[in-house]
């Protein structure tokens, strides 16, 4: 596949072991698949119209995922995030999706296949919810 043709997909997680495993699950749905490791780091490149944003809770910086996810939704209400953390609490998904999160996925040994099927959902190429 061509790179421009690819979704752009961003991936927020400031662990680099997980950002390596996320990297294996996703390469086959695109190239064009960008890491940070904190949440100014990608409100400063939205411009590029990410399809998905997966973003993880506890980053490095000043912001944390809710603050993230806050600030996408100001710049792109429609931008695809999945929120995909081991951050725990009881009413955690329920006020990310509050917040404007699409997923909740609680981080595990078996949540990086569901995270790549989720992903290839909204990546697919008859899906008309994709910003590229």
């Amino acid at each position: 596949m061509e790179l421009m043709h690819q979704p752009v997909i961003f991936v927020v997680e400031d662990n680099i072991i997980y950002q390596g495993l996320i990297a294996k699950e996703l390469e086959t749905l695109s190239s064009n698949i960008h890491f940070y490791t904190n949440g100014e780091s990608c409100i400063s490149e939205l411009h590029k119209h990410p399809a998905v944003i997966v973003l993880d809770y506890n980053l490095d910086g000043e912001m944390n995922g809710l603050d993230t996810l806050q600030r996408v939704r100001d710049f792109d209400p429609n931008v695809y995030v999945i929120l995909f953390s081991s951050q725990k609490g009881l009413n955690t998904k329920e006020v990310f999706l509050q917040y404007g999160s699409f997923d909740f996925l609680e981080k595990n040994s078996l949540s990086l296949r569901t995270l790549r099927q989720m992903v290839g959902c909204v990546t697919s190429p008859g899906n008309t919810s994709q910003n590229n």
